[in-house]
C-alpha cells in the first residue's frame, strides 16, 4: 500500500483500486465507486500511485469555502468532499461536463463536516443571478442548446454537476431535513462560486443529466427559477442511443460487462429515481413500472427503453401539479428554425438578445452531436433496426402504463412545446 492509500484509509476509511490510468475510490463499507478522484500526468503510465499529482487533507474549515476554486466533489452522510482546482472548471468549451473537469483538475481534496457546510452556505447571501434549468431526455441536442446560451455575453453554462443530485442517493441515511437542505446548499454553492469567478454573470444555464429530472420537484428553490424540458421523436432518440448497444451489447444483470462498467448500479439508480418521481403522482403507475424494470434482464433495454417515456410523464405532471415555470422544446423544432425557438426561450425567461449575440448563437448550433458524429450514420448498421424496434416496444409498454401512448408517434408533441 502506497503512502497515499495508507493516508486515505487512516483519515476517512477509503481504499484504492487501480483501473487503467485512473484511480477509483471505493467506500470500504459499501464497495460503492465514488468516481475518479485522482489523475496522473499524461506522461506517467502504469497507474503508479506515487506519481499522483493530487493529495489529500484530512479536514478543512468552513471558511475555506470562500476561496475561489473550491467545489463539492462528493457527499457522504457525514462529510462533504471539497476539491480545490486551479483551472476554470466552469469553462464548458474546455470541459463539456463539470464532473469530468473536477476529476481532471483537482489538486487538493478536503473533507468538511456536513453540518458545518450547511450552516456556512446557508449563512451566505443568495447570489444575484438567474438560473435556467435545462432538463432533457438525453441524445436530443441539449448540449447544442446549452452552447447557444453560452454564446450570450452574460451567461455561464454549467453541465451536469452531479453533486447537486447526490443527496438523493443518501436520502435513506440522512434525515429529511438534511436531505432537503443539501439539495439547496449544493446548488447555492455552485452559484456562489460562479459569480465569484465570473462577476459579470447574470444568467446560469444548468444542464443536468437526464435521470436527474426528479430534482425539479424535490428542490424547494425550483419555483424561483425557470425551467425547460428538451426532447425529440422516440425513433430519433433510439437511433442516437443505439451507440449504447454498440458499447454494451446485450449485457444482462450480473454479466461480466455489467460488473466491469458498474452499469447495473447506474441503471438501478437512474431508473429507480424516475420511478420514485412517478410515485409522487401515482403509486399504482410506479408499481407497474417497477414490475417492468425487474422483469427486463437486458440492461440497455432498461436504460434506453424505460427512461425517456417516464421523463415525458414527469414533465406532463410537473406542468399540471407543480408551481414551476416550465416549457418544452423539441429537437426537431429547434433544427427547423433555431433563431425563432431560441428567441421564444429567451422570452420565457424575460431576456433579450443582441444581433451580435444571435450570430454567435447560430454559429454554435454546429456543435450538434446528433447531426455531426457517427451517430448520424447508424441507420446503415445492421443492428440498429432491431435495436430501435425492441426499445420502442418497451417504450410503448411504459407509455401505456402512463397513459401517454400518443408520444410514440413521430411528430408527437408534449403540452406547452414551443413551435417554429
Amino acid at each position: 500500500m502506497s503512502l497515499i492509500s495508507a493516508h486515505l484509509v487512516r483519515c476517512i476509511g477509503f481504499v484504492l483500486n487501480k483501473f487503467y490510468r485512473w484511480l477509483y475510490v471505493i467506500h470500504k463499507d459499501e464497495m460503492h465507486i465514488w468516481g475518479i478522484l485522482f489523475r496522473h500526468r499524461p506522461s506517467v503510465g502504469g497507474g503508479d500511485e506515487d506519481n499522483c499529482i493530487t493529495y489529500h487533507k484530512s479536514e478543512s474549515h468552513a471558511s475555506d469555502l470562500l476561496k475561489k476554486g473550491n467545489y463539492v466533489m462528493n457527499l457522504t452522510e457525514s462529510q462533504v468532499i471539497i476539491a480545490e482546482c486551479y483551472d476554470d472548471v466552469y469553462n464548458v468549451r474546455r470541459f463539456p461536463f463539470f464532473y469530468d473537469a473536477i476529476f481532471d483538475e483537482a489538486v487538493l481534496l478536503k473533507t468538511l463536516n456536513i453540518d458545518d457546510f450547511l450552516s456556512y452556505v446557508e449563512s451566505m447571501p443568495y447570489p444575484n443571478v438567474e438560473v435556467f434549468f435545462l432538463w432533457s431526455t438525453g441524445r436530443c441536442g441539449s448540449t447544442m442548446l446549452a452552447a447557444c446560451f453560452e454564446a450570450l455575453d452574460d451567461c455561464v453554462s454549467l453541465a451536469e454537476p452531479l453533486d447537486i443530485v447526490t443527496p438523493w442517493t443518501l436520502r435513506k441515511k440522512i434525515s429529511p431535513d438534511v436531505y432537503h437542505r443539501l439539495l439547496e446548499a449544493t446548488l447555492k454553492f455552485h452559484l456562489y462560486q460562479i459569480v465569484l469567478q465570473k462577476p459579470k454573470t447574470k444568467l446560469i444555464l444548468l444542464k443536468t443529466a437526464s435521470w436527474c429530472f426528479w430534482y425539479a420537484m424535490e428542490a424547494k428553490s425550483s419555483a424561483r427559477f425557470n425551467h425547460c424540458f428538451m426532447y425529440r421523436d422516440l425513433k430519433g432518440y433510439y437511433l442516437s442511443s443505439a451507440i449504447f448497444a454498440n458499447v454494451f451489447g446485450n449485457a444482462t444483470r450480473g454479466s461480466f460487462m455489467a460488473k466491469l462498467t458498474n452499469f447495473e448500479f447506474f441503471i438501478d439508480r437512474a431508473v429507480n429515481c424516475l420511478i420514485y418521481a412517478t410515485s409522487r403522482y401515482s403509486e399504482d403507475k410506479a408499481k407497474q413500472l417497477e414490475k417492468i424494470l425487474y422483469e427486463e434482464d437486458k440492461l440497455t433495454n432498461i436504460f434506453t427503453g424505460m427512461g425517456t417515456p417516464i421523463l415525458y410523464y414527469i414533465y406532463s405532471q410537473i406542468l399540471l401539479h407543480e408551481k414551476i415555470n416550465i416549457v418544452a422544446v423539441k429537437y426537431e423544432e429547434v433544427k427547423k428554425d433555431t433563431e425563432l425557438i431560441f428567441k421564444q426561450l429567451l422570452q420565457h425567461i424575460n431576456k433579450t438578445v443582441t444581433d451580435d449575440e444571435m450570430k454567435r448563437v447560430l454559429q454554435s448550433t454546429k456543435k450538434d452531436s446528433q447531426e455531426n458524429t457517427l451517430l448520424s450514420s447508424f441507420n446503415k448498421v445492421k443492428f440498429v433496426d432491431p435495436f430501435i424496434k425492441t426499445r420502442i416496444d418497451i417504450a410503448v409498454r411504459v407509455l401505456s402504463v402512463l397513459g401517454m401512448e400518443f408520444m410514440s408517434e413521430e411528430g408527437a408533441k408534449l403540452p406547452n412545446t414551443l413551435i417554429s
